[in-house]
């Protein structure tokens, strides 16, 4: 700026518009002002993005929808008097079965083992319920296999 002596007229339009845009003084801002903005940025960036919600209450619209629909079908089956009541039963396990809610997934956890181990290792301290040993290549194994599935199916 004062590197060639030059007055305020002389200098051209943008190298004023970049001056006033960059030599403002910072306004000293107190530490709660500022933990208060991070606070607030925070606040926001916990919310749930606008599609994901959306799509969460979609899932959970047809989740509804098909359990009336099931409980329509349980009671007519129920309220139907010439068939046993095993079948009864039967038909009801088919129902649920149908509609997905027969049961939740089991958890199952995943532990990589480690060179040459195997399948012998003992549960470890922290893992409750079903756990299953695997190597850190076996997702890419499955994919071969899947593949060369394929291409057999492909050549018959």
């Amino acid at each position: 700026r004062y590197s060639y002596n030059e007055d305020e007229g002389e200098l051209p339009e943008w190298f004023r518009e970049e001056e006033r845009q960059h030599r403002r003084r910072q306004l000293p801002l107190d530490r709660d002002t500022v933990l208060a903005y991070r606070q607030r940025w925070r606040d926001i960036n916990a919310r749930p993005i606008k599609k994901v919600a959306e799509a969460k209450a979609r899932k959970k619209k047809r989740m509804l929808k098909k359990l009336e629909q099931m409980k329509k079908k349980a009671e007519a089956v129920v309220s139907t008097v010439d068939i046993s009541e095993r079948e009864k039963v039967a038909q009801l396990r088919r129902i649920y079965k149908k509609a997905g809610l027969a049961k939740e997934k089991r958890q199952v956890t995943y532990l990589v083992a480690k060179k040459g181990v195997g399948r012998r290792v003992r549960r470890p301290p922290g893992v409750k319920g079903q756990f299953k040993v695997v190597d850190s290549r076996l997702k890419k194994d499955v994919r071969a296999q899947k593949r060369q599935e394929q291409r057999k199916k492909r050549h018959k």
